[in-house]
C-alpha cells in the first residue's frame, strides 16, 4: 500500500480531475459518503455528532458528511470556521446546497462564538475534525488553535478527516497545536505523519478510505506501507520434502564476555524464523558459557587477539565457513575496538554472501561507513536512532524529526539497506524504495529486541528472499511478535522471541478490512 506526501496526493487528485475525468465534485461527495459509512459502523442512530468544518476541501469533505449523516438520523451540529460565502469550487457548492435544503449553519468567525460550541460539544457523542486537512504547513494560530484546543479539552471521541488537524502530514509535526484523534480515516492512500512521531501518537486507529483514485496514479510512488498481503507474498514456501540443508543456512558472527546472550538470541532468532542451519562464531574463550546457553546451534570458536576480541587473522576463518551458508550477520554483542573495526572491514569487502551488520559492527565501522559500497553485496544494516546518529554525526532527535529523510538519503549515499529501528520501523533501499512498517508497540523496547530483528532479517535473506523484502518481512513480523506479546510491563526480549511462532500463525488472520466494508481498511490500530 503507498504512502502519499501532502504533494503526492494533490498531484493525484489533480490528475484523476484533468486527466481521468472524475470531477472534483465526485471526489468530496465520495469522500464524505465513506466518512458517513464509518460513522454508521462506530456510532448509533440518534446520536449527537459535532461537525467542525474549515473553509478548505477538508472542510467541504465535512459539510457533506454532515448532510448525509443527518439524513441517517444523527442529530449533527455543523459548525463552519468560516465565512459565510468563503467556499470556493466544489466546497463553495455543497455550502450552498446545505443552505438552500436550510441546513442549520454556524458560522465561527471570532471568539465570542465558541461558548455556544462548547455547550454543543458537551453534549456530544462524536466531534469530526474537518478544519485543515493536509494542506497545513505553518503554525495553527488564532481561532483554529482556540477550535483545536477545545476538542483535546473534551472527552468526546474524535474522528480526524484525512489527517489530524495542525499536524505536518509529512513530517508528523505538531504545528503549534493538532487534534488528538481516536480515529482518522483518510483518503486514497495513509500519509506519512500517520507513522512519524509524534503525528503517529495523536492519529489514533488509521483507517485508509477507497475514493476513486486511479491506482495506476499511485504506482510509481517510492513510500510504501509494509502490509500482511505484502509479507505473505515474499514469505518463502517450505515445500514437503524440505530439510535442514535445504531452507538456509546462516552464520552469525557475535559475542565477547557479557555479551553472550545477544550472540544466542541471535542465532535462536533465526533458527525459529526458519534457517535450518545456524552457525554461531563466537570468541573461543566464551564458547562453553555459549554452548551452555542453547542446544540447536552450532558454536564455531574464532581465535583471540585478546580474551574475548576475535583477532583479524579469524576473518579467513570466517569467509570460508560463510561459502557454505546462504547469509551473515556480524555484531550482536562483538567487542567494538580497532581490531573489531579492521574484521568488519575485511568481512564487508570480501563476504561472498549477503552481509547483515548490527550492533557491534556498526559501532567498530563508526562514521567510515562508505566501506559499505565496496561490498559484493548489497548489506543490510539495523540502527537505531542513537547508532544512526553516531553513523552520521546527526544529533538523534534530529534523526528522530526526519526519520524517512535520513533513511532514503544514507541508504542511497552508503549503497546499502538500511532498517532505522523505531516506532513504526522505516526501511530505505538504494534506489530510493522504502518501507514504512506499521506492526510493534512498546514491548520492543527493551534489551535483546534489536538481536532478534538481525537474526530475523539475516534468516530469511538465507531462505532465499530478496534483501528489501527480507528487511520488511522481519521488520513486520519482528513488530507483529511485539504486539502479540501481554500488555504492560514484566517483558523480556525472550517473550518477544516465543511468540515468533504465534506471529507466523497469525499473518495469514490479520488482514484488516473493517465491518466488511470493501472501501474502508484498517492500516493502522493502536
Amino acid at each position: 500500500m503507498k504512502v502519499l506526501s501532502r504533494d503526492s496526493m494533490r498531484t493525484a487528485d489533480r490528475k484523476t480531475i484533468e486527466e481521468y475525468g472524475l470531477p472534483g465534485s465526485v471526489l468530496m461527495e465520495t469522500a464524505g459518503m465513506r466518512i458517513a459509512e464509518f460513522v454508521n459502523s462506530v456510532m448509533s442512530d440518534n446520536n449527537r455528532i459535532v461537525i467542525l468544518a474549515g473553509y478548505g476541501n477538508n472542510g467541504g469533505d465535512g459539510l457533506v458528511a454532515a448532510r448525509l449523516l443527518e439524513k441517517a438520523g444523527f442529530r449533527v451540529s455543523l459548525w463552519c470556521a468560516a465565512k459565510p460565502g468563503s467556499y470556493k469550487a466544489e466546497a463553495a457548492n455543497q455550502e450552498q446546497y446545505l443552505k438552500k435544503s436550510g441546513f442549520a449553519m454556524n458560522y465561527l468567525t471570532e471568539k465570542k462564538g465558541l461558548e455556544p460550541l462548547m455547550e454543543e460539544i458537551n453534549n456530544a457523542d462524536l466531534i469530526i475534525d474537518a478544519l485543515l486537512g493536509i494542506g497545513a504547513d505553518r503554525e495553527v494560530t488564532g481561532l483554529t488553535a482556540d477550535l483545536i484546543n477545545i476538542i483535546n479539552g473534551s472527552k468526546v471521541p474524535v474522528l480526524a478527516v484525512d489527517i489530524p488537524s495542525g499536524l505536518d502530514a509529512d513530517s508528523g509535526a505538531i504545528l503549534g497545536t493538532a487534534v488528538k484523534a481516536d480515529w482518522t480515516i483518510t483518503f486514497a492512500a495513509p500519509k506519512p505523519c500517520m507513522f512519524m512521531h509524534p503525528g503517529a501518537a495523536l492519529s489514533g486507529k488509521v483507517f485508509v478510505a477507497d475514493i476513486h483514485i486511479p491506482d495506476s496514479l499511485l504506482k510509481e510512488e517510492k513510500v510504501e506501507l509494509v502490509t500482511p498481503a505484502f509479507v505473505r507474498e515474499v514469505m518463502p514456501v517450505r515445500p514437503p520434502d524440505a530439510h535442514k540443508g535445504s531452507v538456509g543456512s546462516t552464520l552469525i558472527v557475535a559475542g565477547s564476555p557479557g555479551m553472550t546472550g545477544a550472540a544466542v538470541m541471535t542465532a535462536e532468532s533465526a533458527l525459529k524464523c526458519g534457517s535450518g542451519l545456524v552457525y554461531l562464531a563466537v570468541p573461543e574463550s566464551i564458547c562453553p558459557e555459549v554452548e551452555a546457553k542453547t542446544m540447536e546451534v552450532i558454536i564455531v570458536p574464532l581465535p583471540e587477539q585478546q580474551k574475548g576480541i576475535i583477532s583479524l587473522e579469524a576473518a579467513d576463518e570466517i569467509l570460508l565457513k560463510a561459502k557454505e551458508c546462504d547469509a551473515l550477520a556480524v555484531g550482536p554483542g562483538l567487542d567494538t575496538g580497532e581490531v573489531t573495526s579492521e574484521l568488519i572491514n575485511k568481512l564487508i569487502q570480501l563476504s561472498p554472501v549477503p552481509l547483515v551488520l548490527d550492533a557491534g559492527a556498526l559501532a567498530a565501522l563508526g562514521q567510515k561507513m562508505n566501506i559499505l559500497r565496496s561490498a559484493r553485496h548489497t548489506p543490510v544494516i539495523t540502527p537505531h536512532p542513537g547508532e544512526m546518529s553516531r553513523l552520521t554525526g546527526v544529533p538523534a532527535g534530529q534523526i528522530q524529526s526526519s526519520r524517512l529523510d535520513v533513511a532514503i538519503k544514507n541508504a542511497r549515499l552508503w549503497e546499502c539497506i538500511i532498517i532505522l529501528k523505531g516506532s513504526n520501523t522505516v526501511i530505505a533501499t538504494p534506489g530510493g524504495q522504502v518501507g514504512i512498517n506499521p506492526t510493534g508497540n512498546q514491548a520492543l523496547a527493551t534489551a535483546g529486541a534489536g538481536d532478534l530483528l538481525t537474526g530475523m532479517v539475516t534468516s530469511f535473506i538465507a531462505q532465499g528472499m530478496a534483501y528489501s523484502d527480507a528487511s520488511r518481512a522481519a521488520a513486520f513480523m519482528h513488530g507483529l511478535a511485539g504486539d502479540l506479546v501481554p500488555d504492560g510491563r514484566g517483558h523480556m526480549a525472550r517473550d518477544i522471541l516465543d511468540c515468533y511462532k504465534e506471529a507466523f500463525h497469525y499473518l495469514d488472520d490479520c488482514d484488516t478490512n473493517y465491518e466488511g466494508n470493501p472501501y474502508i481498511k484498517m492500516v493502522r490500530p493502536v
